[in-house]
């Protein structure tokens, strides 16, 4: 009874870093929410508001512009007591880490004012702290495990990322290239119309020219 009991210990302390990483991974998929997109019409001006809990948080800020004019918006991040934290003009994409000095409602802005009559489409991305962050004490069994989980999330969303990233660029590059190849035909088109139409007319008028015209 004793080597049973043992045995069914021992069981559950392998079974419990199992259970500790899958609870891990569905955590990681519920928190880390995927990139956001949305269109801002010209003259306008568009926010959206992440609360930092502890001063000196880090907060990871990315942001590309997929579609509309010259791909341009500028970008600007404001903290609790509305001073600029970061500023950008004209800008089409960037990865910006940002240290929060003070807890509170920070305020993320993209403004199309600079544009007259294009409408953009716009992807960004908030994270808001570090996932290996962790205010509560951790005891010797489960120390090295929440390390290992904390060093995972930390890869999983960085590879997340970097994916999402990677996919808007491609998806733009993408919709140039079918822009100008659509140019292209389309001015194939019409200079192969102008060069009939300008055969039609020469052949017109040398045929004018060497008509033999009789006098009644």
């Amino acid at each position: 009874r004793l080597l049973r009991q043992r045995l069914a210990a021992t069981a559950c302390a392998q079974h419990f870093p199992m259970l500790r990483l899958l609870i891990a991974f569905c955590l990681i998929g519920i928190v880390l929410s995927s990139s956001l997109s949305f269109k801002i019409d010209a003259h306008k001006e568009e926010c959206f508001y992440d609360d930092v809990i502890n001063p000196g948080q880090k907060v990871f800020f990315a942001y590309q512009v997929t579609q509309g004019g010259a791909l341009d918006i500028d970008v600007t991040v404001y903290d609790p007591s509305d001073d600029v934290l970061y500023l950008q003009e004209r800008e089409t994409d960037s990865r910006v880490l940002l240290v929060a000095a003070d807890k509170g409602t920070h305020k993320f802005c993209f403004s199309n004012r600079m544009s007259t009559l294009t409408a953009k489409s716009v992807m960004f991305q908030i994270v808001v702290g570090d996932p290996s962050e962790n205010p509560k004490k951790k005891t010797a069994v489960t120390a090295t495990v929440d390390r290992s989980i904390m060093r995972m999330t930390e890869a999983l969303n960085e590879i997340r990322i970097e994916q999402s990233y990677l996919r808007t660029r491609e998806r733009v590059h993408r919709d140039t290239a079918e822009s100008t190849n659509a140019r292209v035909l389309w001015g194939s088109v019409v200079q192969s119309t102008a060069m009939v139409a300008l055969s039609a007319i020469q052949m017109f008028y040398l045929k004018r020219c060497f008509e033999t015209r009789r006098n009644v």
